[in-house]
């Protein structure tokens, strides 16, 4: 009886953070993947709009990568050990674009929205950690077996 308690604690504290996470990424990356325009005004100013077919190219290329990265982190709420590999290149992923854009906000080459969705992905970052170092990451079908 304990046992199936923990495995169904440790399944919603997968869900609980992961889940999430990859619905953050999905919003970000839908939002910036088809409304582009709209995306670059939010995070660099009406100014960034330029409609240079490299830029769109570009900011269209790293929406794809948020996107993917979110459908991972919704594939690691339900197997985290397979899925370990994703937790960690998404983690140092969110640390990197948190170190770039408060770069370019210090420059005051991005808005606060830009920093401000990169404090909350430094956020689902520490929270990555925790999960990592909370040493929850053993399959739930590895336990059963059990």
């Amino acid at each position: 009886m304990n046992r199936q308690l923990n495995l169904r604690g440790k399944m919603m504290n997968r869900k609980m953070l992961f889940i999430p996470a990859g619905l953050w990424n999905l919003g970000i990356g839908f939002t910036g993947l088809f409304f582009h325009d709209f995306a670059m005004g939010l995070f660099f100013g009406a100014a960034a709009v330029t409609g240079d077919f490299l830029a769109v190219l570009m900011t269209r290329v790293v929406m794809l990568a948020i996107i993917i990265f979110g459908i991972g982190y919704l594939m690691a709420a339900y197997d985290p050990e397979k899925n370990h590999g994703v937790i960690i290149l998404g983690l140092l992923s969110k640390f990197i674009l948190f170190v770039i854009y408060t770069w370019y906000f210090v420059l005051d080459m991005a808005t606060i929205l830009a920093f401000l969705t990169v404090l909350g992905d430094l956020f689902w970052g520490l929270l990555f950690i925790w999960f990592l170092l909370k040493g929850d990451t053993v399959s739930l079908n590895a336990e059963e077996k059990r």
